[in-house]
Order: structure tokens, then sequence, then C-alpha cells
């Protein structure tokens, strides 16, 4: 799912804004659905989807796809009503300045820390990706074309040390947490994203920035996006944590996984 419970806003031919649901509601809609993931541990396999091709990851030349302002809170084109995204979260989704937003990195597995003002972020190689949206609940979205810059970039010009095993990413709502191995955070398709289908995140979606690997289930892909911490050590995110979800999320089996060998 898209990273948080309890349908707050869900978009479509009809919108629908309103406040988040609570954690214990939204479990309880999940119902037999929830339980199911007990007995398939990959529950979209049969898409027979694999690490080679869950997306394309491909740089954009400078000047294509420019960046625009945020047009409208609350409004995103889908591709069909049943192909719609549904948005959760279970706090209040966070405001942005853009004046103030940094985005940190830091921790023990790095020799330098970054504190990038957002055009500074947006400066580093671009690239888009295709890929489908996958929750773990069951629906996804095909065919999204999203624009950011690698994550594996970003956290270079770092200085990574011999203490980079595992990535942590914090959200700006001060709820939400999650984590990748250093492995998976240095795949191609790891991407730190600010557009979709050549328009902003709508805030709900995760508007400034956020994280977006489609090797894994939407709820590893964390929204709200302002500190990246390199560790020694795992940390658990928030489902992880809260309701024993799987650690590596895949939506293939994870035996599948291998970084790029040219790029890696």
């Amino acid at each position: 799912m898209d990273a948080d419970p309890a349908p707050d806003h869900v978009l479509g031919p009809e919108r629908v804004i309103g406040k988040p649901v609570g954690r214990r509601i939204f479990l309880g809609l999940l119902g037999l659905g929830a339980a199911g993931l007990v007995y398939e541990r990959w529950a979209l396999r049969g898409d027979d989807v694999s690490n080679t091709d869950v997306a394309t990851v491909v740089p954009l030349p400078p000047g294509t796809l420019p960046v625009q302002i945020e047009s409208g809170e609350g409004i995103h084109r889908n591709p069909t009503f049943t192909e719609r995204f549904r948005y959760y979260s279970v706090g209040d989704i966070p405001n942005f300045d853009e004046s103030s937003w940094r985005l940190r990195v830091d921790g023990a597995g790095v020799d330098g820390r970054l504190n990038l003002r957002y055009a500074q972020l947006k400066a580093f190689p671009n690239y888009a990706e295709t890929a489908t949206f996958r929750c773990v609940t069951g629906w996804r979205v095909p065919d999204n074309i999203w624009r950011g810059v690698r994550l594996r970039d970003v956290v270079d010009a770092a200085r990574p040390n011999a203490k980079a095993r595992y990535i942590t990413f914090y959200s700006m709502d001060g709820v939400y947490t999650e984590s990748l191995s250093w492995e998976q955070a240095r795949s191609s398709h790891a991407l730190l994203v600010w557009e979709l289908g050549g328009d902003p995140l709508i805030r709900e979606q995760g508007y400034p920035l956020r994280l977006i690997f489609p090797d894994m289930y939407g709820y590893k892909n964390i929204k709200w996006l302002d500190h990246i911490e390199v560790k020694e050590t795992r940390d658990l995110g928030f489902w992880e944590a809260k309701d024993g979800w799987e650690i590596d999320g895949f939506v293939y089996n994870p035996d599948q996984f291998r970084v790029d060998p040219a790029t890696g």
C-alpha cells in the first residue's frame, strides 16, 4: 500500500478529502485480506515480475520534463478509476516550506554531511522511472512515470565509509520511518522523486519528496522524506516495528534481487 494505513484521501473521478482514519479502523477494514498475507509472502509473484523487468530507468537530458509548481492540493491524474491511487496516513500531512526545507544526509556510515535545499537536490542527475506501483493489500497502478534522482548518487555525495551497511529514512511527519540495506539502496531503481507523470507530487502522495523503490511494496516507499541516515545497523520501519511486516517487502522472490552489475 502507499506507505501508510487508513484511507484518508481517495482520488478519482470523485474527489474525497478528509481527516486521517486511525490505524485500528484501517486494520479492521483489511479483514481477511490482511490475514491472507500471512500465507502468501509475495502476494504479487503471480505477475511473473522480477528484478530485471520491475522497472525501467532512463536518464533525463537537461531541460526535459520541466518541474512545475504544485498545481493543486488533492488533485492528480490517474489512469482509470479502477486503477487509482489510495492515500493513507495515521497522522496529519506535513506542511512544506521550500525556504526552510532541507534534506539531511548523515550518520556513522558517511564521512561528510549534506544539508540540501530543494533546488540543490534537483540539481543531481535526473532520471525517469517507469514502474507499476503495488500495494501489499493487492491494488496496483501500472505504468507510472516518476521523476527524481538516484538515491545512491545523493548518498555517495556524503562520502560513505566502511560502516555504510544500511540506510534509515525519516518522514517529515515525525511518525514514519523505513530502511533499506546498502545493496538495495544502490539499485538504479531506488529514486528520490518529486514528480509523477509530468506533474509535481500532490501532498497526499508525499510532496515534496518520497522514496520510490518498485522492487518492494508501497509501504516501503516512504513519503514526505527529509532525513537519510547511513549506519552500521538495521532499523525497523514503522510497519515492521508496529505489526511485524516484512522488513524486505519484495514484490518478487527476493532471491532474484541483484544490484546492477555494471553500475552497482
